[in-house]
């Protein structure tokens, strides 16, 4: 028995097709990202914003939590540790606590900012309308791999995560459809 397919079947067979093969084009840009991300001095921790934060996450964020840090001679202010608290301190605590070996955390938190990035303009500019599918492919591999990303990844990396995270802010906020404003705004203020 033989079916046949009629004529909107196959725009919908061929858009499901269409989004699938989009999906691993942006796995192989989230791959190498990754791979950009794990060149850098495999094996070595580098001094990415605060050392302690890779070196023993657990310690770090329980002093964190205080604005006085007693270590050394004679203690200390606590410098921006609050900043740490979310993502990227349960994010090096929970693969740490793992078995992850402390570079490699800090590769995989690196490749997260740079793939946050990357899908949160290729979502940003889909929702706009802007340009050709490769065209947005390609504009939000060059955000990602931008200067101030691959100058800034591997040394402070805490600084350009709100430069990632940009895109998913401004997203519910022009995202098609029957949205209100209280949803549009809440889900903005999440991000």
């Amino acid at each position: 028995m033989s079916t046949i397919s009629t004529t909107e079947e196959r725009p919908l067979a061929t858009a499901a097709g269409e989004a699938m093969v989009w999906r691993l084009r942006i796995l192989a840009g989230v791959l190498l990202l990754a791979a950009v991300a794990f060149r850098q001095s495999g094996g070595l921790i580098v001094p990415d914003t605060k050392l302690d934060l890779t070196a023993n996450p657990g310690a770090f964020l329980t002093r964190a939590l205080h604005m006085w840090d007693p270590s050394g001679a004679f203690g200390q202010v606590q410098n921006q540790a609050y900043g740490y608290l979310f993502p990227i301190g349960p994010f090096h605590w929970g693969l740490t606590s793992a078995g992850v070996p402390e570079w490699a955390v800090q590769r995989l938190w690196w490749t997260t900012i740079l793939s946050v990035a990357f899908i949160g303009v290729w979502c940003l500019t889909g929702a706009l309308g802007i340009g050709t599918p490769w065209a947005r492919y390609l504009g939000a591999l060059l955000y990602a791999l931008g200067p101030r990303f691959l100058s800034e990844v591997a040394v402070t990396s805490v600084e350009v995560w709100p430069m990632a995270m940009a895109p998913w802010v401004l997203l519910p906020l022009v995202v098609p459809g029957d949205r209100t404003w209280r949803w549009r705004i809440s889900w903005s203020a999440l991000a």
